[in-house]
């Protein structure tokens, strides 16, 4: 059952066994797990509900739509970076590339060693999940005959030059090749939370409430006992609502929103809203003799990751359509119209970069305010990354490459010159960075001293007050974070179930 906020014009008042806050990968596996238990589950997605009907292949309307403040949220420090994060029912697993890696053994080692979470995050248990989600989303790595041409000339560079890569491995069934995973796939072929979990946990009884904000969560003495909030319509409010939970509260709302909701409820802690992290990652535009059709096949199908711990960066081939890549090309006038005459023979390849960098997240004025600045090492990593993905491009065939870089050559003609981009400028703004892997605002910590929430997932000094989504990750992943996501807010939901007694009271 789906409570349409544009369509409510009357205050609610319900009361559930579990209210869920976020409708994204998090939010919806532990619907998934909870439905399951014989609870009443709400699911409250701030976003608004939409079908697989609803997506075309303009980019505008996605952003509307699909996407928190329109694509416009921003991290600020040396450089402004956009902070990409989907704002509708299935949070960002509608407008991701659907990629699906587990959690690398050297950052779970780290998590066990330096931070004492083995026994909250057992990793045996974790690929069991992994196993099962496989099973249930249809992960497999990208069929050659999806690539597109983007795809197939990353892994003709990685031949080239012996670089350790691979197809892409992603949550999708019938996959059509039409490079429009970031504008919601019109096909329902992408294994979206909007097409799997939440039509499972929906079919066993669970409530989904959509453009519906949550204002705060509501405690007395150190028990989550309900969520307050409103809904709305393109951001005025149409109602009141209040969701009150017998058995707990699970906050899955993201590194960027569960800090503030947290702190708007009167949780404190100096680890709140801090030890921000993300991969922000950086394309190069490389031009081909040969048509590449950059909006045709699997929007990111191949790999190489060989530096994902030493270089601390991978490599992604990224589809884009036309209106976004447009605005990346160089020139004005004339020169930029000639440019996009060549968009047709144009590779987008990007380095993703694991950052060192701790920012921080607050309630700002107009919602979060997000602070992040990469470190010099960072930079170094980078600009390693860029000459890498440069000395990829001319070993595939480019005859150019737009470098996209403040300070260096608007266009790199020989291999000779991709060493200009390790040496290239050391200041963030000089480059053109985008943000979509998010974690740390709520880490967990043995101890409240060293962190928002307890190994049970409880905030420390609650009881039934959970968080279950990539906050609580101690570092940066250094991969793409919605299968890790997935296996952890699974095995949250059953450690939850079994602290709040079991089944849930019976329909």
């Amino acid at each position: 059952m789906i409570v349409d906020g544009e369509k409510e014009g009357r205050a609610l008042d319900e009361t559930f066994d579990y209210v869920i806050v976020g409708s994204g990968a998090a939010g919806a596996t532990a619907a998934r797990v909870l439905s399951e238990s014989g609870a009443r589950i709400a699911v409250v997605e701030e976003g608004p509900a939409i079908t697989t009907a609803d997506f075309g292949d303009r980019l505008w309307p996605a952003l509307r739509r699909l996407y928190r403040q329109m694509g416009t949220q921003v991290a600020y420090g040396r450089a402004i970076i956009p902070v990409l994060q989907g704002s509708c029912l299935g949070g960002s697993t509608v407008v991701n590339s659907a990629i699906v890696r587990r959690l690398p053994a050297d950052v779970w080692q780290s998590w066990q060693v330096e931070h004492g979470l083995g026994e909250a995050l057992p990793l045996e248990e974790l690929h069991e999940y992994w196993d099962q989600i496989e099973r249930e989303l249809s992960t497999r790595p990208t069929p050659t005959d999806l690539w597109g041409h983007n795809n197939r000339l990353l892994a003709v560079a990685a031949q080239h030059v012996d670089a350790v890569g691979g197809p892409t491995r992603r949550n999708e069934w019938g996959c059509r090749g039409s490079a429009r995973c970031s504008l919601g796939c019109p096909h329902g072929a992408k294994q979206s939370m909007l097409v799997s979990y939440l039509p499972y946990a929906a079919a066993r009884g669970a409530v989904l409430l959509t453009s519906a904000r949550v204002d705060k969560v509501i405690l007395k003495g150190n028990r989550a006992v309900a969520v307050t909030g409103h809904f709305h319509r393109r951001q005025r409010r149409q109602a009141p609502f209040t969701l009150r939970a017998r058995r707990g509260v699970l906050v899955a709302a993201s590194a960027i929103q569960t800090p503030g909701l947290l702190a708007r409820s009167g949780v404190r802690s100096r680890h709140l809203g801090r030890h921000f992290q993300g991969q922000p990652g950086v394309p190069l535009i490389g031009i081909f003799d040969e048509k590449v059709t950059l909006w045709s096949g699997a929007t990111q199908g191949y790999e190489i990751d060989q530096q994902l711990t030493q270089g601390r960066f991978k490599i992604e081939a990224i589809a884009l359509p036309p209106e976004a890549l447009f605005p990346r090309l160089p020139g004005i006038g004339r020169s930029w119209l000639a440019t996009i005459a060549s968009s047709g023979y144009m590779t987008t390849w990007a380095v993703l970069l694991r950052a060192h960098a701790h920012g921080t997240v607050r309630e700002g004025r107009f919602g979060a305010r997000i602070r992040f600045d990469l470190t010099p090492q960072d930079m170094t990593n980078l600009r390693k990354g860029l000459r890498f993905t440069a000395e990829l491009l001319f070993a595939a065939g480019a005859r150019e490459i737009l470098t996209g870089i403040y300070g260096l050559p608007e266009r790199l003609t020989n291999p000779d010159e991709a060493r200009l981009l390790e040496i290239g400028p050391n200041n963030p703004a000089c480059y053109s960075p985008a943000m979509t892997h998010l974690f740390g605002t709520a880490r967990m910590s043995i101890r409240a001293s060293n962190g928002v929430v307890g190994p049970n997932f409880a905030v420390h000094g609650t009881s039934n007050l959970f968080v279950i989504d990539s906050s609580l990750f101690p570092t940066n992943l250094g991969i793409n974070p919605q299968h890790t996501i997935m296996a952890i807010a699974m095995h949250a939901a059953k450690t939850i179930v079994g602290l709040t007694g079991g089944l849930g009271t019976q329909r």
